[in-house]
């Protein structure tokens, strides 16, 4: 990985431009063009090393949102995250080892919708799911210090 790779991957964790042509004013900054940075991150994507480029959002702000879980048998566990990850409003999930070892979060614009999403996961997989929302919200700062040398934009 090269200092520009470092420099996409850590420094625009945070600050990404908010202009009409954003991938255009980091190829500025870091002396390269528009379709570089495009497909460096492109790249990176394919790489595993970055999920996806766009904001976090209050989902209270937009919608609601909770916390769910489900038990699901070892052996279907991979299928079954894909099937959930098929839904829009499921932004991650991840397993865990406890009875209900399949966790994620369901985001939606309404509350209605969500019961939807969950009510549909509940169907495919065949047992309840465990509904955990939200009683109290913390701030986490999700910026990763990757590299400490590196410097910030």
């Amino acid at each position: 990985m090269d200092p520009v790779d470092r420099m996409l991957l850590q420094s625009y964790q945070e600050d990404f431009p908010l202009t009409e042509n954003p991938y255009q004013a980091i190829g500025n900054a870091l002396g390269i063009d528009e379709s570089e940075v495009i497909e460096r991150y492109r790249k990176l994507k394919d790489e595993g090393l970055i999920s996806r480029i766009g904001p976090l959002i209050n989902p209270s702000k937009i919608g609601t949102s909770t916390l769910a879980a489900v038990s699901v048998p070892e052996e279907v566990v991979e299928s079954t995250a894909d099937f959930i990850n098929g839904y829009r409003e499921v932004n991650h999930n991840y397993l865990r080892e406890h009875r209900y070892n399949l966790w994620f979060v369901v985001t939606a614009g309404n509350a209605e919708r969500m019961r939807t999403v969950i009510d549909e996961i509940e169907r495919h997989v065949g047992s309840d799911v465990l509904v955990l929302p939200m009683i109290k919200n913390f701030h986490i700062d999700l910026r990763f210090e990757l590299w400490p040398s590196t410097p910030k934009n």
